[in-house]
């Protein structure tokens, strides 16, 4: 061998030396790398089945080439539309592989959209099924195996704010419902004091039942009915009972009377409820609390006092997702597809807070009851707050201006503005539009917003005049009667002062058409007498079988008791339709 050729095999050697040494120099922090992104196949389960157990570790690394084609196979029966199947292949594919967020992603959509819709809307409890088992796929089992991944968390957040809070799935109403009957009973007077108990309340059965008056009021229930023996069963057949006590035999209420008030029951009664939250809803309850300071709706007369949020709301469940995958997931600094969009689900469930965010649930004896969401300007100020953040963080990541999420908030404030004013709180939406003038004049272009240079009341009625712009005397008829009609929905639920303000509104609409777009040609352009609009109003809300027959009766009584005259206006004009109709049967005279 010549020496040349000897020393290149030499350096050859040594240079490959020194990469393996940089190698292995760099294998500590890649494999520490990969533990923190949840990559690492082989990491052990705390607390895991021991099918799972087995499974992440028994085919090495064979594994890998299973998943793919059980992959590729749940993916090709996704596309043929056979949900079940794939479902089945995707439990296989998380026990084989859980640390593959995408995999618990497909399944949970797959259930939640797929297999809820292939049910018929006749049978909304079996969707309703459906959708339950994706969300709590995701919140019970995946996250808690893949805590950092940000994708599982925007998925939660979005099957609470799209697929529940929405209306897009047919049976949305028997969803929204559904949950707030389930979680109002554990909130009890959803207040920041009752919070605070929740949180104070002890975590388990054991430390509650240390306190002897507890453990003696345990002990009763249990004499009293064996379905108390079992400790996993005593707080749901508690909270049973206390909700619906007629299922229960009479020594077993005899002994909740008895007990009814006392400090033992009441703290019993707090854990419960406490511990429901924390294990079957799996909220951090003082992780709550701080939402709750943060986000919640805010007292009018004192901004910088917040109440809790509305947790029967499923757009507070997405929230509470979306802003823990933040907490917990984020990057700082760090520019992802995944977390911009949880931002964006989390201002977004501000947002619905904010238009659809008060909860009503109407009951009547002897019928199912039914949900209304109603707007609750008290969030604006936490949405608000929220959407200016965001555009922060965004200026900064992308280091410019975030132009969508901009012009975003600036829609979001003019709708704000004529919100506020037709709500009867003119000097709030007069500040809110001093803010668009004062931010908003100048757009990024560099011209000048001339919408914003008017007045305040001619803004709001130029806001009032584009939604009439060019609608016929039929469509303004409509749009003023549902006006009324919803006024008269308002005061069947006790909402009086947003009642007044629907009613003002729909005068001052009606009386704006008319000058603006009746004043040349009145006898063709006019609108009908403002009274017979108000009694169509409330004849079509008297008929419409979306509201509980027993709401409406009620409707009706009180307008006869507490309005007379209103009540009486709109029986006379009533009585003067039914003879001009009488007139129009008539044969004309020879």
């Amino acid at each position: 061998m010549r020496l040349k050729d000897f020393f290149i095999i030499v350096v050859c050697i040594l240079i490959g030396g020194a990469f393996l040494t940089l190698a292995e120099m760099r294998t500590k922090s890649i494999h520490t790398a990969r533990e923190e992104m949840g990559l690492v196949a082989n990491t052990s389960l705390e607390n895991a089945p021991p099918s799972l157990a087995f499974a992440t570790v028994a085919m090495g690394a064979f594994r890998g080439i299973v998943v793919d084609i059980l992959w590729m196979r749940a993916d090709k029966l996704k596309d043929e539309g056979k949900f079940f199947d794939a479902k089945q292949l995707a439990e296989w594919i998380t026990t084989l592989q859980p640390r593959y967020d995408k995999v618990w992603d497909f399944h949970a959509w797959n259930m939640a959209y797929n297999i809820s819709v292939a049910i018929d809307n006749t049978q909304p409890e079996e969707r309703w099924r459906w959708v339950r088992n994706g969300y709590e796929l995701l919140r019970d089992r995946a996250i808690p195996l893949n805590p950092k991944s940000i994708l599982l968390y925007r998925q939660l957040a979005w099957i609470f704010q799209h697929k529940i809070a929405g209306i897009s799935d047919d049976c949305h109403r028997y969803y929204k419902r559904d949950m707030a009957l389930s979680i109002r009973p554990l909130m009890g007077d959803n207040s920041n004091a009752y919070f605070d108990k929740l949180a104070a309340s002890p975590e388990t059965l054991t430390e509650i039942l240390a306190d002897e008056k507890v453990a003696e009021f345990i002990k009763a229930l249990r004499a009293a009915d064996p379905v108390f023996q079992a400790s996993d069963k005593i707080v749901p057949s508690y909270l049973s009972l206390q909700q619906t006590p007629e299922q229960f035999s009479q020594q077993v209420r005899d002994v909740l009377e008895a007990f009814q008030g006392t400090p033992a029951q009441e703290n019993f009664d707090i854990f419960a409820k406490a511990y429901q939250l924390r294990n079957v809803w799996k909220f951090d309850i003082d992780y709550m609390i701080e939402l709750n300071k943060e986000f919640g709706p805010v007292d009018f007369d004192d901004p910088n006092t917040h109440f809790p949020l509305n947790w029967q709301h499923p757009a507070t469940h997405s929230l509470y997702w979306g802003a823990q995958g933040l907490d917990l997931a984020s990057r700082q600094g760090v520019y992802r597809v995944d977390e911009k969009n949880t931002d964006r689900i989390v201002f977004h469930s501000l947002q619905l807070l904010y238009r659809r965010g008060k909860t009503v649930l109407y009951e009547a004896e002897g019928q199912e009851s039914q949900i209304y969401l109603l707007p609750d300007l008290r969030m604006f100020h936490s949405c608000d707050r929220s959407w200016r953040d965001v555009i922060k963080k965004y200026e900064a990541i992308e280091k410019g201006n975030p132009k969508a999420v901009k012009t975003g908030h600036k829609n979001f404030l003019e709708n704000a503005v004529v919100s506020f004013y037709q709500a009867g709180h003119k000097r709030k939406a007069a500040q809110l539009y001093k803010r668009l003038q004062r931010d908003h004049l100048v757009a990024p272009t560099g011209h000048t917003r001339t919408e914003y240079t008017v007045p305040f009341v001619t803004f709001v009625r130029n806001r009032m005049k584009e939604e009439l712009q060019g609608v016929s005397p039929q469509d303004a008829t409509e749009f003023i009667i549902n006006i009324l009609r919803e006024g008269f929905y308002l005061y069947a639920i006790h909402e009086d002062e947003e009642s007044a303000a629907r009613t003002s509104l729909a005068q001052e609409v009606y009386d704006m058409y008319q000058k603006e777009m009746g004043i040349d040609e009145p006898g063709r352009m006019g609108l009908p007498p403002m009274p017979f609009l108000r009694y169509w109003a409330f004849v079509m809300f008297l008929n419409d079988e979306m509201y509980p027959d027993h709401m409406r009766r009620s409707a009706l009584a009180r307008l006869q008791i507490e309005q007379p005259e209103t009540y009486e206006l709109i029986i006379e004009q009533g009585e003067i339709l039914k003879k001009m109709q009488e007139q129009q049967k008539q044969p004309p005279e020879n």
